[in-house]
């Protein structure tokens, strides 16, 4: 491995300090002052919180200790973001100092921060950013064992890091995904000791979630204060509500699908292919022509969702913009399938998004769906944001490829 190729990853922890630093984030703001009230041992906490509250058991011991002792949070959450990009690059055969460049300049560039401090900062980053560099590296470690040797200790560590990950449960969805679409590929190849370990922790991750009683509990307290008529929506009535707000997060108040469709439409200008640059023209008028639409009959939603005399025929007035995402979002995978054909980068892409985005859809189940602002939404954010710094390497690769033609023809 060459070291130098991975001192830009660096670049992510001094941007960041400064960021917290100029805007003066209140670190004790959110769930953190509560929590940093408790008096308790982390646990006899994490027990009891088990019992009433949450299956994410660790994380919630994490989160206890990270809001007392703001040193302790400051230095995981370093090492932790190191080992979120590190595996990422690894993950992307980030080789090259250019590579790793781009990776780090263009997700502080397009990744929201913003949503990092809605339940504010120190929970949202142990819930979501903690969790999530552990799944990173078991990914990285899956990935690569397809095409060298890994040795026993990162094998461990890997599993390890992959049990304590998916206390998050969006995670845990994403693992059960990611197996299942690796099995259909694979097939006879999925089965080995590694991948068969990494099945029991999907199944008890799911128990965990299911068989939980602090999950249960925190359903209906939050039903009562966030959603009082949530058990009387139909099924449907939930996915449209969260499809929506799904929507209105990508499109309206964070634009990164419309930045993944940008990308797009310049890799079928590069690529010289009329179908695709036309799709993906309309993709783009289309998109910035919704932003209204969409967010207007969603915000209906939110602010009529406390009452306890909700009229459920509001949520009628969200067929059309579905239509409209469900329209995009189509229009998308199209573009992605006539640039990249039946190719393992199509599947990397189409699937990268719908299993986090599916992800996201899981919390339609609960009461709190609005109320979790876009937390849910921040692992379909990753792979958007991915996807598009992905896009950006292939781009320049794709230059520096030309012009090396170019100089061999001319020799």
């Amino acid at each position: 491995m060459n070291k130098k190729a991975k001192i830009p990853l660096l670049l992510v922890i001094i941007f960041y300090a400064l960021y917290f630093t100029l805007t003066k984030v209140d670190w004790m703001s959110g769930d953190a002052q509560w929590f940093s009230k408790v008096d308790s041992s982390p646990i006899s906490f994490v027990i009891k919180r088990y019992e009433t509250w949450s299956s994410r058991f660790w994380i919630e011991g994490a989160t206890l200790i990270a809001s007392k002792h703001l040193i302790l949070f400051y230095i995981f959450t370093v090492i932790l973001t190191l080992l979120f990009f590190y595996s990422l690059s690894e993950l992307f055969s980030f080789n090259e100092y250019d590579s790793n460049l781009v990776l780090v300049v263009f997700f502080m560039a397009l990744f929201p921060v913003v949503s990092l401090q809605s339940a504010g900062p120190i929970a949202t980053i142990v819930n979501y950013i903690w969790p999530s560099a552990l799944f990173l590296y078991w990914l990285m470690t899956d990935r690569h064992r397809k095409m060298k040797n890994i040795g026993s200790l990162q094998n461990s560590l890997s599993i390890l890091f992959l049990g304590l990950a998916v206390f998050n449960e969006g995670l845990a969805i994403i693992l059960c995904l990611y197996l299942i679409l690796c099995l259909i590929v694979e097939k006879k190849n999925f089965f080995n000791t590694y991948r068969m370990i990494c099945l029991v922790i999907s199944l008890l991750s799911f128990l965990n979630v299911l068989l939980c009683p602090g999950n249960q509990n925190r359903g209906m307290l939050e039903m009562a204060r966030w959603f009082p008529t949530f058990n009387h929506l139909s099924f449907l009535d939930k996915i449209l509500i969260q499809f929506n707000n799904i929507a209105s997060n990508l499109i309206v108040s964070h634009n990164l699908l419309e930045v993944l469709v940008i990308l797009l439409f310049i890799k079928a200008i590069q690529r010289r292919q009329r179908l695709s640059i036309i799709l993906s023209g309309a993709v783009i008028m289309l998109t910035s022509a919704s932003h209204q639409l969409i967010s207007d009959r969603l915000s209906v939603i939110v602010k009529e969702s406390p009452e306890k005399e909700f009229n459920q025929q509001i949520i009628g007035t969200l067929l059309k913009p579905t239509l409209i995402f469900a329209t995009l979002i189509l229009l998308i995978v199209l573009i992605i399938i006539l640039l990249y054909g039946k190719s393992k980068t199509s599947l990397m892409i189409i699937a990268s998004i719908v299993i986090t985005f599916s992800s996201a859809m899981a919390i339609s189940l609960s009461p709190t769906l609005l109320a979790s602002a876009d937390r849910p939404l921040l692992f379909l954010y990753f792979a958007l944001v991915f996807n598009c710094i992905f896009l950006v390497n292939d781009l320049s690769e794709f230059n520096e490829r030309k012009a090396s033609i170019i100089m061999d023809k001319s020799k």
